[in-house]
């Protein structure tokens, strides 16, 4: 496992896929966001709208980023072009441009786009995967970014709120968001 795909195991902690969408629990121990100084759109909010859903979204919801898996494929005329294999979410843990993604994401591509929610699209390279974990790093040519902070596993209870942000369906869902629960701690499950 090289360097990235270490720092990425500590900090996937508590990441997860779930349906295509990047799943991070927003519990005691994560990071809140800051909201010393509130927008006019916050301030417009009543104190039951402005839930710890609506804080998070806004907190987290810039460093989520649709990925675009791309490969090179033969046409009708035996032409090779350059086409969308597949959509899938990451979330950017470092500001010089390290994502988190899933494997199953970057799989087989030759090429990989990285549209952020500033309306960039920028081409990433795959740094590490990890399939056993269905994990990977992209990197993209960046700096400067916002990035979420993880939270500590070994804190979470079962019965937590857990919010998923992402693009389910492709870009066009881009920033889609559900709520769940942490459901079960440490459970194994056979893919065999």
């Amino acid at each position: 496992m090289n360097k990235w795909m270490q720092r990425l195991a500590v900090l996937m902690v508590i990441g997860a896929s779930l349906g295509g969408m990047f799943l991070m629990s927003y519990s005691k121990a994560a990071s809140r966001p800051n909201l010393s100084s509130p927008s006019v759109q916050d301030s417009a909010l009543s104190g039951a709208r402005n839930t710890f859903v609506v804080q998070a979204v806004k907190s987290v919801g810039p460093a989520v980023v649709g990925i675009t898996n791309k490969a090179y494929m033969r046409d009708n005329f035996d032409q090779k072009v350059l086409v969308d294999r597949g959509v899938g979410s990451g979330v950017i843990f470092d500001s010089n441009g390290y994502i988190a993604t899933n494997y199953h994401v970057v799989e087989g591509a030759q090429e990989i786009a990285v549209s952020l929610t500033d309306g960039r699209t920028l081409t990433g390279r795959v740094l590490g995967v990890d399939p056993a974990t269905d994990l990977a790093v992209v990197k993209v040519e960046a700096s400067d970014l916002p990035t979420v902070v993880f939270g500590d596993s070994d804190t979470l209870q079962v019965g937590e709120p857990a919010i998923a942000i992402g693009n389910p369906l492709g870009l066009e869902f881009r920033g889609s968001v559900t709520v769940g629960v942490i459901s079960a701690l440490n459970r194994t499950i056979d893919l065999g």
